[in-house]
């Protein structure tokens, strides 16, 4: 297959789509993700890898990527069009000699692959259609995903590594369940076609291998297949696979049948998954019959799955129901209801009352029905195993779980006597704005890995440095635009007058980008310690340090209180001789250094340092050279800044660059006053006409796409004031104005609202 490979590339023949397709695609975009699955919900009747694929799709739209849906193992014929809002085009393997120009070198690789080699088949046609997108959008970005299963991406990995797929594409695999995986979870050591298992499976290890960017769902799944040899140290854990499910959920019209389940006056005993081995079933009907006549007679046991043929030994020639009705037969009174897509399964869950949800696979590598059920008013009975410890802890649901040890029925038996006996439970559920922020911040993590790939697989046009080797992002709590900004100035704008101060540099990303700039700047002679970096080097859950070191070796390292200078010195050592550090507290320490030409504020955290960095910083700034960079600008706790920077928008004007993350750049035009400068700044110090003003004044500097910060910045101005209604009528016109994409810095004002000033703004 190799060589087959070769002959597209050197004999350079493009794929492009047909003229019919052509027709429906626009001219130019600037940056597409194709994404490649077996799996969608709401084409299919499924979650899992297909509510992992829709998420992803509906989070990608939302962020201007131009999204298309290549579905593999179909015969539905799609030719690109779309009736899912986050989806512009639906294509599907089975169509690509249909909708696109194939070479007859490519309908010769097709043509000659046998029956049982159909996952080279779906390969190649995933490969074939990047191709054609490649082709079509020249100069755009694309970012293309696989599962790992079955080894969809293998050919199309090839491809890119070959540099067929040109050098403004990013291929990523993301681990969901593979067939090693599969086997085991099913508890089947023999392969009838293990010449097939065996090159799937090595189809999938080496497209999770060699791809651009891998992801792992969970620690769980990842140590599975490392302990199959699989190399996984390059993979990043990014647990982002989940919707959020609004309460209270749409009314719905039932059928007659599901209505009757609903009104049952039995507690509702809920098996919620795949009716097959590897989700539980059979520990599930053993734990049944252990159960007691007087438990049995108050539920009613209702199957919520799909049914499937069973795989296990000596049940060959029987599905689900069968078995359950030869297991149940009439001991107790039970519903199988298997034909409902997920979003219709789950909210016949929450219909039912006070319900009962078992969750009882051995093995889960990240599975969705907790995070699904985990958000509802449910009691959860729970199996003991890695992937859902993962998911009930990502989104925070630890009330009414009870936990069994896997395959031990008995153990699941007492599980569900405790959770009928406690019945109904009362308990609370995961707040949806708590989820929201969970989502977003998952997505900023998935997108700051997407641009670091395009930057070490391309070189930008938009780039503001031009180096051979491409730029890695730097850890930390800036973004990849930011710390090429201020390399950039480092390197092409900073002159050496003054000096560069950095007040907040945490694990050293902006330290670092300045000092690479500072040592490549060829007209600045002396750059001995000219930057400054000045921060405590104490860890604080409460500044989302732990959160942001998820999936790196800094994971759990540190706790609260805990100094992290040793790291920081480790990571800045080979720039040391640039940087003079200032640890300690900011407002003790000051400055008197001489004149400052760049200064980077990641520290202006409460009214008293945002006093001590004016009274103590800006008297030595230089009119029409000097840069104020506020990090903090767009960040919704620290409502001040805004106040401060209307009250010297005369002396400090935002110059025109990119709105980088959460950041915003000024030039320092004209000397500030003395009692500007030496006033002690408070809330108080600013009426109620100059706040409005100031907040319509940060709108107006600031990109469409962050003005959704500003604008919680300013509900929380009010909490912050005490304010309490004034808050909550400005969160109700802000929710009417974003949509629930825009909503992560909201969530987090009603969190801080409530964990620190006891105010729920929804009420």
């Amino acid at each position: 297959m190799n060589k087959l490979l070769s002959i597209i590339h050197f004999s350079n023949f493009e794929v492009r789509f047909k003229q019919t397709i052509k027709d429906k695609l626009p001219s130019a975009v600037a940056r597409i993700a194709l994404l490649v699955t077996t799996e969608y919900e709401g084409i299919f009747r499924n979650g899992g890898i297909g509510t992992y694929y829709r998420t992803l799709s509906e989070r990608l739209a939302a962020e201007d990527f131009y999204v298309v849906l290549l579905l593999c193992q179909s015969q539905e014929k799609f030719a690109g069009e779309s009736t899912i809002p986050a989806v512009k085009h639906i294509f599907s393997t089975s169509e690509c000699i249909d909708v696109l120009e194939l070479q007859p070198t490519h309908l010769a690789i097709l043509s000659q692959l046998l029956p049982w080699e159909w996952v080279d088949y779906e390969s190649y046609c995933a490969l074939f259609f990047a191709q054609a997108i490649a082709t079509t959008f020249p100069k755009a970005y694309i970012y293309i995903e696989f599962p790992e299963m079955l080894g969809l991406g293998y050919h199309t990995v090839q491809a890119k590594r070959s540099r067929i797929l040109g050098e403004k594409c990013v291929v990523a695999v993301t681990l969901h369940s593979g067939q090693e995986w599969l086997q085991e979870a099913h508890a089947r050591y023999t392969h009838s076609h293990p010449d097939w298992f065996w090159q799937t499976s090595y189809y999938e290890q080496y497209s999770f291998e060699q791809a651009d960017l891998a992801f792992f769902l969970s620690h769980f799944l990842k140590e599975k297949v490392a302990k199959y040899g699989w190399k996984t140290s390059h993979a990043k854990h990014l647990p982002y696979c989940f919707s959020v499910i609004e309460q209270p959920l749409k009314t719905i019209t039932l059928r007659k049948d599901l209505q009757k389940i609903v009104n049952e006056d039995k507690i509702p005993l809920v098996f919620f998954g795949r009716l097959e081995e590897r989700k539980g079933l059979f520990i599930f009907l053993e734990a049944i019959k252990l159960l007691e006549s007087n438990i049995i007679e108050k539920v009613h046991i209702i199957f919520v799955g799909k049914n499937v043929a069973l795989q296990a030994e000596g049940l060959q020639g029987l599905d689900s129901q069968q078995y359950i009705k030869q297991k149940l037969d009439s001991k107790c009174r039970y519903s199988i209801v298997t034909d409902l897509f997920s979003q219709e399964a789950i909210q016949l869950v929450s219909l039912l009352h006070c319900a009962v949800v078992c969750l009882t696979s051995s093995q889960e590598n990240f599975p969705n029905t907790a995070l699904e059920m985990g958000q509802l008013p449910v009691s959860l009975i729970v199996s003991d195993t890695g992937g859902f410890r993962e998911t009930l802890n990502l989104i925070g649901r630890t009330d009414a779980v009870r936990w069994f040890i896997p395959e031990k029925v008995r153990s699941l038996a007492q599980a569900m006597i405790q959770t009928i006996s406690a019945y109904p439970e009362k308990f609370g559920v995961p707040m949806r704005e708590f989820l929201h922020f969970v989502n977003q911040h998952l997505l900023n993590k998935k997108l700051e890995y997407i641009n670091q790939a395009f930057c070490q697989t391309a070189t930008s046009s938009t780039s503001y440095l031009d180096k051979s080797e491409p730029k890695q992002w730097i850890l930390g709590m800036t973004s990849m635009e930011e710390q090429l900004f201020l390399e950039n100035y480092a390197q092409n704008e900073y002159s050496g007058r003054g000096e560069i101060v950095e007040l907040g540099c945490w694990l050293g990303s902006s330290t670092i980008s300045l000092a690479m700039g500072l040592e490549a700047n060829s007209c600045v002679t002396n750059k001995n310690q000219r930057i400054h970096a000045y921060d405590i080097f104490i860890w604080c859950s409460s500044a989302n340090m732990p959160q942001s070191v998820i999936g790196t070796s800094l994971e759990g390292k540190y706790k609260d209180g805990d100094s992290f200078l040793d790291e920081y010195m480790e990571r800045i050592n080979s720039w040391s001789h640039l940087i003079h550090l200032h640890p300690g507290n900011i407002a003790e320490i000051g400055w008197q250094q001489g004149e400052i030409e760049c200064l980077f504020i990641d520290a202006m955290k409460s009214w008293e340092l945002t006093n001590s960095i004016i009274k103590n910083f800006f008297p030595y700034l230089i009119p029409e050279v000097s840069l104020i960079i506020h990090q903090d600008f767009a960040h919704y706790y620290t409502s001040w800044i805004h106040l401060i920077m209307y009250r010297l928008r005369e002396y400090l004007v935002p110059i025109e660059h990119p709105f980088i993350y959460s950041s915003r750049a000024f030039r320092y035009i004209k000397l500030i006053p003395h009692e500007l400068l030496y006033n002690l700044y408070s809330f108080d110090s600013f009426s109620e006409t100059e706040v409005e003003a100031a907040f319509s004044y940060s709108l107006d500097i600031t990109s469409k796409k962050m003005q959704p910060n500003i604008l919680a910045a300013k509900v929380m101005y009010f909490i912050h004031v005490k304010n309490v209604e004034k808050a909550k009528l400005e969160l109700k016109k802000t929710i009417a104005r974003l949509d629930d994409s825009e909503w992560l810095e909201l969530a987090n004002v009603q969190i801080n609202a409530e964990i620190y000033h006891s105010i729920d703004l929804l009420t």
